[in-house]
């Protein structure tokens, strides 16, 4: 197919389902490593809110807990891209906005990731979030793109 016809309505084929329907293909979490830490994000119940406090000190201390990572730490990286980083069909890059890390002062969307808790094992990590103590002021959610 010519890229210059574009894709919209056109079906693409997908290279990477046959190891994946055949059970032959491998997962992050298929991965075991000695030492090896695992993560698990505390995500937002709210389309749209505030923080207006996060406590993480009760799960620091939580048995296991290597760190707890939020928005904070990672102001200063201003975000990542969305995806990868393409061309549009006349050859200028496309505009690729930032996304944050983990969200910083407000949510986003139902599972917007507040927090990281970094662990010894996946159950310890999880221990540790429900630790985690957020307060959030809910804001009305766009849900058109009329509003938007």
């Amino acid at each position: 197919m010519n890229a210059r016809q574009g894709f919209i309505g056109r079906s693409v084929a997908r290279r990477e389902d046959a190891r994946f329907l055949t059970g032959k293909g491998q997962y992050v979490d298929d991965i075991t490593l000695p030492g090896q830490t695992h993560g698990f994000f505390l995500r937002s119940p709210y389309a749209h809110a505030r923080i207006t406090r996060l406590d993480t000190t009760a799960a620091a201390k939580a048995p296991g807990v290597l760190g707890i990572f939020t928005g904070e730490h990672f102001r200063a990286v201003g975000g990542l891209p969305c995806g990868w980083l393409i061309n549009n069909l006349d050859g200028t890059p496309m505009k690729e906005p930032r996304h944050a890390i983990l969200a910083d002062g407000k949510v986003r969307y139902v599972g917007d990731r507040v927090a990281l808790v970094v662990a010894e094992t996946l159950a310890q990590a999880q221990a540790a979030a429900e630790l985690i103590e957020v307060d959030y002021e809910e804001l009305s959610p766009v849900i058109n793109m009329a509003t938007a």
